[in-house]
């Protein structure tokens, strides 16, 4: 619909004004003013023309124009061309509906071209013969001599021409009395066979036939012959009253010839037959309308003739019936009587026998009725219903075969146990016929709580029961032919499950060496536990009802036990945990040296599990019953720690808290040898046991060093006796209290 080209080529395919735009633009990308145009399109004509029937004889041939165009446009040229070159300035015309006269037989190309007031134009050529001079008309009467009125007679077309074509044929089949009536065929072929029926005549007649060929508007011939159509019997026949299925033969006397042919007459149809005379037998040509054919064959010439009636088999009803399904031994089988009485046929009763030697029962129509078979095999059903004209029906029958019934039963697990009781359901069913391989199952285990698994379609299922019960199990068993056979049994056999439980001998746990005792506290519920499963954890198990144990390795142990009753059952397994300690390891630490008024924390070391600690005494601790205290106290003392276990394990261990006073120093003493004040005694100075002391001259001459103060210091450098002065001294106590520098005087 669009195009990128400067010159376009566009192709309308309908007639109508089109609206045709331009749009230009140059090589900078300036984009012009949209030009519009309207184009008008106008319609195509369509040519054609009637191609006349010709002969050489003919004046002329003439051609018909039928060439159309649609509004508004109109066809306003024509121009033909003959195809006939030869005629010189003859071979083209321009009128609409042109002639033309051919000087030769044989095939020409005529053209038309039509041109519109719009200029639009179209051509059409068509194939013209021009056939050679007259036919030769001729045909032959088939079977002429057994040609009977009671059936259409046959000629065949013979006719001849030297040159081209038959184009048709007139038949006027009886030219005297009829002389304006003809059939027509415009395609007459060579040796083509045409029919005509005329009037049964009980007399044999001659009929003049013109036959008439064409090869052109004036190249004819004509052919009179005489066609002899044989006499006809003129056939006559009566209604045959309806007759009942089970009637006798009815004799057939009610077709007659009218027409005083001589001849034979016969009957035909379904139930006819000959037996010293035409009869028709009710019962062989069954249920419903049948036709009866009545032909009468003339002994001069043989014409035959017949007509036909209807004659009618009434039965009570179209009788049938159908049979439920399956048919079993011992079960009621139905029969449903579906029986369509004829229209105005009142039926009055059903008879059945049901082909088990047992009498035929009649009953009322429309009736369901049931019969119970006592043997399997196959039985012939037969029923037939009466009207009220007395009227049988015929017989309708069915095969049916009686099946043996399943037989079904089932066995379970004797005993099973909560809480998932699996109960296994084993087939015991079987049946006569041994098919117990088509058997299929359906059972529904009384169990509505386990919703869809309550019922099952397997042969052998097993259902998990969670509550005890009694339960009634019905097992329903199908067999291949359709019979249902069901057992109830009560299932009474679920046990609850028992309950293990124990106590041990020392709950809080044991110290590592003691051996622990279990006491069995169960309960089989409806049995007796007879069997326990003891796992101590430690790699040991036992069987026994209340054991010991002798554990070898401290830790915590989740002791197990599962215990089973006398019917099997199984409890859950129930866990006990208790611990077995080790005996711990204390260490109250080295002994502790603290100044008068100051604390010290009592740093333990200690090994165990869930450990308690008590301090004895008490006196000075912040809190006796922790592992590490701080002690504040007011004079030296020993305390014992003592660190215990749940399992009743202990283990003690002491510590010395010595009060360290302040050193009580002297600034003079006597070291004379009269045994009185001659040593420099520093008081408490001794309980540090690392303290430093110096002793120095005036001048700075170290006379005196000691590391610990359990020897006093008497006066002496070197074992020589110091002179009277005063000495200067520097005392590290150490233990956290500071350094102490004084003057000491030596008296005499």
């Amino acid at each position: 619909n669009t195009s990128t080209l400067q010159d376009p080529v566009h192709v309308y395919n309908n007639p109508g004004n089109y609206t045709v735009t331009l749009s230009v633009t140059n090589t900078l990308g300036c984009v012009a003013q949209v030009f519009s145009k309207i184009v008008s399109i106008s319609s195509l004509p369509d040519a054609g023309f009637i191609l006349p029937e010709v002969c050489l004889l003919d004046p002329f041939a003439q051609f018909t124009d039928t060439s159309k165009v649609p509004a508004p446009s109109v066809i306003n040229s024509w121009l033909w061309n003959f195809g006939d070159p030869a005629s010189g300035v003859n071979n083209t015309s321009a009128i609409k509906n042109a002639q033309h006269t051919y000087s030769a037989v044989g095939n020409y190309i005529v053209q038309l071209i039509v041109t519109t007031n719009n200029g639009c134009k179209d051509t059409i050529p068509q194939n013209l013969t021009v056939n050679g001079g007259n036919p030769q008309a001729a045909f032959i009467q088939q079977n002429a001599a057994g040609s009977c009125s009671s059936d259409s007679i046959s000629i065949q077309n013979k006719s001849t021409i030297s040159s081209g074509n038959i184009t048709k044929v007139e038949i006027y089949w009886d030219n005297i009395a009829q002389p304006a009536l003809f059939d027509l065929d415009d395609f007459p072929v060579f040796n083509k066979i045409y029919t005509h029926k005329y009037p049964l005549s009980t007399t044999t007649r001659n009929y003049t036939v013109r036959f008439r060929a064409f090869s052109g508007g004036v190249c004819v011939s004509e052919r009179l012959q005489t066609v002899t159509v044989l006499a006809a019997p003129d056939v006559r026949i009566n209604a045959i009253p309806d007759q009942c299925y089970s009637s006798t033969a009815l004799a057939l006397n009610f077709g007659n010839e009218t027409g005083g042919v001589g001849g034979a007459e016969s009957y035909s149809g379904t139930g006819v037959s000959f037996a010293g005379g035409w009869r028709f037998v009710p019962s062989i040509a069954g249920i419903g309308t049948h036709t009866i054919r009545y032909t009468f064959t003339a002994t001069a010439g043989g014409c035959a003739n017949f007509i036909t009636t209807a004659v009618k088999v009434l039965d009570t009803a179209s009788a049938g019936f159908t049979v439920s399904t399956p048919q079993c031994e011992n079960n009621i089988v139905s029969f449903t009587e579906q029986s369509i009485p004829a229209p105005g046929v009142a039926l009055t009763s059903i008879t059945w026998d049901f082909g088990d030697l047992t009498p035929p029962q009649t009953f009322a129509t429309g009736a369901t009725v049931q019969h119970t078979y006592t043997a399997t095999g196959n039985y012939t059903v037969t029923m037939f219903n009466t009207s009220a004209n007395g009227c049988r029906s015929a017989l309708s029958s069915k095969l049916v075969t009686v099946k043996p019934l399943p037989k079904s039963n089932f066995t379970f697990s004797p005993n099973v146990c909560l809480p998932d009781a699996a109960v296994l359901f084993t087939d015991q069913s079987y049946i006569a016929d041994g098919t117990q391989n088509a058997f299929t199952y359906t059972w529904n285990f009384d169990d509505v709580a386990s919703g869809a698994s309550n019922s099952s379609t397997a042969k052998n299922p097993t259902h998990i029961y969670t509550a005890a019960g009694p339960y009634n199990v019905k097992l329903q068993v199908k067999s291949g032919a359709g019979c249902l056979h069901d057992t109830t049994i009560t299932i009474n056999n679920i046990h609850p499950q028992p309950a293990a439980n124990f106590d041990i001998s020392k709950p809080m746990g044991i110290c590592l060496g003691d051996v622990v005792s279990f006491t069995d506290k169960s309960n089989g519920i409806d049995g007796t536990v007879d069997k326990w499963r003891w796992d101590f954890k430690d790699g040991k198990t036992d069987t026994v009802q209340n054991p010991t144990h002798l554990y070898t390795t401290a830790g915590p142990y989740s002791i197990n036990l599962f215990i089973i009753n006398s019917f099997g059952c199984s409890s859950k397994p129930v866990s006990k945990s208790f611990t077995v300690y080790p005996y711990p390891l204390v260490n109250a630490g080295a002994d502790k040296f603290v100044l008068e008024g100051g604390s010290v924390e009592l740093i333990t070391s200690i090994t165990g599990t869930s450990l308690s600690y008590l301090w004895d005494p008490a006196t000075y601790l912040n809190n006796n019953r922790v592992a590490t205290p701080v002690s504040t106290p007011l004079q030296d003392i020993t305390y014992t720690l003592t660190v215990s276990n749940p399992g009743g394990c202990s283990a003690s261990d002491a510590v010395l808290v010595k009060v360290l006073k302040g050193p009580n120093i002297p600034n003079t003493f006597t070291p004379n040898g009269d045994g009185i004040n001659d040593k420099w005694i520093i008081e408490y100075l001794d309980t540090y046991p690392n303290c430093k002391v110096q002793v120095f001259t005036r001048h700075g001459q170290l006379v005196f060093e000691s590391r610990g103060y359990k020897i006093p210091w008497n006066g002496t450098l070197n074992g020589k006796t110091l002179p009277i002065d005063t000495y200067y001294y520097i005392i590290e106590p150490e233990n956290g209290r500071k350094p102490v520098t004084g003057y000491i005087t030596i008296l005499k």
